[in-house]
């Protein structure tokens, strides 16, 4: 036993971890390779899988290097693949918070996922993370209707520099997506402020 193993039961011992970090801590890359969907969704996680709803709250609300280690390589999985069938070098745009829900969390978690994803894809992108603009807060979206996710969600959005996404091909980043609403209006903002194409991926769907 190295020291690390030691120091890791030591801590435990005084505070024991929560059962998703846990999960995390026994997660391999080759166990969440093999459970990425097909089809429309390739590439990406099944958020209903308990180990992908543990990754996915330890990122969230923990910002676990190790979650975010694994979850950035599943991504970079993704990325590079559309990378590799675009025309010039695509922007990488993580879905924003807004304001205050940053100053109450202190990170955006697609942003720790985009910059975890850029350990393995730097060369295929033009990183953006703060382009676009979250500009109404707007309540937790959990456990609501499509309908009234999309009408919390109208006008939400901005492009803070338009010049930036021009003509230009925009892929937009979330860690989850269960209705669409939310890549439905960074779209219509992205859209608006004139990018050629706009691709979305999320780590996982629910």
């Amino acid at each position: 036993m190295n020291i690390s193993d030691i120091l890791t039961r030591l801590l435990d011992s005084i505070a024991p971890p929560r059962a998703t970090d846990e999960v995390v801590r026994a997660l391999t890359l080759q166990e969440l390779r093999k459970l990425t969907l097909r089809g429309d969704k390739s590439g990406s996680l099944p958020y209903h899988d308990e180990r992908v709803t543990a990754l996915v709250w330890e990122l969230k609300y923990f910002t676990h290097k190790r979650a975010a280690k694994l979850a950035g390589a599943i991504l970079a999985d993704v990325l590079v693949g559309i990378a590799a069938e675009s025309l010039g070098t695509p922007l990488l745009i993580p879905i924003p918070m807004h304001a205050a829900r940053r100053r109450e969390r202190g990170h955006n978690q697609t942003e720790v996922l985009c910059g975890a994803a850029l350990v393995h894809a730097k060369d295929f992108f033009e990183y953006k993370p703060r382009i676009l603009a979250r500009v109404k807060a707007t309540p937790q979206q959990q456990g609501l209707h499509k309908s009234e996710r999309e009408q919390n969600l109208t006008k939400a959005m901005k492009v803070l520099d338009e010049k930036e996404v021009k003509g230009r091909v925009c892929v937009v980043v979330d860690d989850v997506s269960t209705t669409g609403a939310t890549f439905a209006e960074a779209t219509r903002a992205l859209r608006e402020a004139g990018a050629r194409e706009i691709i979305c991926v999320a780590l996982a769907y629910s």
